[in-house]
């Protein structure tokens, strides 16, 4: 019989291929300070444990900072242009930005509105 706490420990699930494909950082306590902890303000990752250098949160959780990218005139409204626009000064071309646009606002403008239609 195995030792359940061994078996907790696994990462790798025989009947899922993709797991031991997709290995797991099993050092990310050296690289980071605390890397089970959610951080409310920063995105950290082994090279930026602090979060991006020279990022200015504002205050804002990650995912807000994360829809203010793509709010380009700040009026907390995103529309399918600032959509395209966000994609564009992130380096995709205009065909992937243009589907962006367009894909991603169809499918988030009614469940993020504020009101009924």
């Amino acid at each position: 019989m195995e030792n359940p706490s061994e078996v907790s420990l696994q990462t790798v699930a025989e009947k899922a291929p993709i797991t031991s494909r997709r290995k797991l950082n099993t050092e990310l306590e050296d690289q980071m300070p605390k890397p089970y902890l959610a951080r409310a303000l920063v995105a950290v990752d082994p090279e930026c444990s602090n979060g991006s250098k020279g990022h200015h949160h504002n205050n804002m959780s990650v995912l807000q900072q994360h829809v203010a990218f793509f709010d380009r005139n700040k009026d907390g409204i995103i529309y399918p242009w600032e959509t395209y626009q966000g994609f564009r000064a992130i380096g995709f071309g205009i065909p992937i930005s243009l589907a962006a646009g367009l894909l991603i606002n169809l499918t988030l403008s009614y469940p993020t509105s504020s009101g009924n239609l």
